[in-house]
């Protein structure tokens, strides 16, 4: 599969770019070969890199344990009315993982409650960001309803 060896070209080369992890996440179980890497990049300091290396290593392995941790992490504000992009495709990953998924949606339960917009930009994105991570939220949250 040539993608997969562009994959291994840039996890020889150190830390696998994110554009490549996003590109792991969609080879799914082909990208198995990598979990030791991904598995390592889930703790990175930064929070963008955190979050494509818990779905890419989720998507190709399953692992839950890892991956579902990893992704709280990065929506842990949230709870408290902060937000930060990488917000929103944690949410969305955490949403696909499913049922291993439930602390997360335990611990956004009171998001949609909260009046405060949840953005990290003004004018219309700021409104934006706010009506797409509570369509977000509500889609992890409808998982347990």
């Amino acid at each position: 599969m040539p993608l997969l060896k562009v994959c291994e070209r840039a996890a020889a080369q150190g830390s696998i770019p994110r554009p490549v992890l996003r590109k792991l996440a969609d080879l799914g179980p082909h990208a198995a070969r990598f979990a030791d890497r991904l598995r390592a990049m889930t703790t990175d300091t930064d929070p963008w890199t955190r979050v494509e290396a818990a779905h890419a290593l989720w998507a190709a392995t399953g692992d839950t344990q890892t991956a579902v941790p990893a992704l709280m992490t990065a929506v842990q504000g949230l709870a408290k009315g902060d937000y930060l992009p990488v917000m929103l495709p944690a949410v969305r990953h955490l949403t696909q993982i499913g049922p291993a998924a439930r602390p997360a949606a335990q611990l956004l339960h009171a998001v949609p409650r909260q009046d405060p917009r949840l953005r990290s930009s003004g004018a219309w994105r700021g409104f934006t960001q706010d009506e797409d991570i509570r369509t977000a939220v509500d889609e992890l949250l409808a998982l347990y309803g």
